[in-house]
């Protein structure tokens, strides 16, 4: 049985056990999973069709989750377009939101998400941050309750819950596998931050691309000559209708600011490196391999 749980965590530090992370935190550069794990079984299993096993998982999220109101985050990418598209070809009523970066220096990438909300009569809500906003309110509050250490990215999304109700469950498509060049699958600890900021922040969180078909889809396309990791032909052989388009991330052209950025994150959370979250059999699989090459037994 899948997982549908809202603000879902699937991960937990050695040292507490606990989803958040400890004031004394342990890590290091040279084995960045090391201090924690992910909790949930090893994912492997997915159908011959991603299109089948989102629809699956949508129908199964809807009925599970009822009672509550449907949002999803809508960047113009391909990724939060795909669950869009399944929800409107199912008939799931929601609504979508997209955030508008500093007076539109992403609107090369939302434009997509706006026709397609556009052409599909769905409603849409563009929400505007503004960098003074960011960088005053948005990045410590994200610090202190979702514990983020580098991503600006994510911690810009957390704005995002001010425009969702109480009574609604923000969907995000953000999930995607990350990937270390010498450990394996999982997931930079930033990544299911925004989790910890719902459950501090009393939001609803939900995504579909942290769930095992859908995860192990998307790693089974790893491709890292291209952006995002991943080669997107798989999405668009099935979703045929959806108009093929560059993986952006929205912040192409806001370069010189993110050592500003950076440097703001850092007056907050002082962690010069993020762990990495993936299963004790890639971190002790790679720990091994260490240990072979500096000549040690074990």
């Amino acid at each position: 049985m899948i997982d549908l749980s809202l603000n879902r965590v699937y991960w937990e530090y050695i040292q507490n056990n606990s989803y958040l992370r400890p004031d004394r935190y342990f890590s290091t550069t040279a084995i960045p999973s090391i201090g924690l794990r992910a909790t949930c079984p090893v994912y492997s299993k997915r159908s011959s069709s991603l299109k089948k096993d989102l629809s699956d998982l949508v129908i199964a999220f809807a009925a599970k989750h009822a009672k509550y109101k449907f949002v999803i985050a809508m960047s113009g990418g391909i990724d939060s377009e795909i669950t869009a598209e399944t929800f409107h070809q199912l008939g799931i009523p929601f609504r979508a939101v997209t955030q508008r970066l500093f007076d539109g220096t992403n609107d090369h990438d939302s434009i997509y998400a706006v026709k397609f909300c556009r052409d599909r009569k769905i409603e849409h809500r563009i929400i505007s941050l503004s960098f003074d906003k960011l960088m005053q309110e948005t990045i410590p509050k994200a610090v202190l309750h979702g514990q983020f250490t580098h991503s600006y990215s994510q911690i810009a999304l957390t704005n995002i819950f001010n425009y969702v109700e109480d009574d609604e469950i923000l969907i995000l498509s953000g999930h995607n596998p990350d990937f270390h060049n010498k450990i394996g699958v999982g997931w930079w600890e930033d990544s299911p931050n925004i989790i910890k900021y719902a459950i501090a922040t009393n939001k609803l969180f939900f995504t579909f691309t942290s769930l095992e078909p859908i995860f192990c889809h998307y790693a089974a396309n790893y491709d890292s000559n291209q952006p995002g990791d991943k080669d997107n032909t798989f999405i668009y052989n099935e979703y045929t209708n959806l108009h093929p388009r560059v993986k952006m991330t929205g912040w192409e052209k806001n370069h010189e600011l993110v050592g500003i950025l950076t440097n703001e994150i850092r007056k907050y959370s002082n962690y010069k490196h993020q762990s990495f979250i993936t299963w004790d059999h890639f971190t002790l699989r790679y720990i091994r391999k260490l240990f072979i090459e500096k000549g040690l037994d074990l």
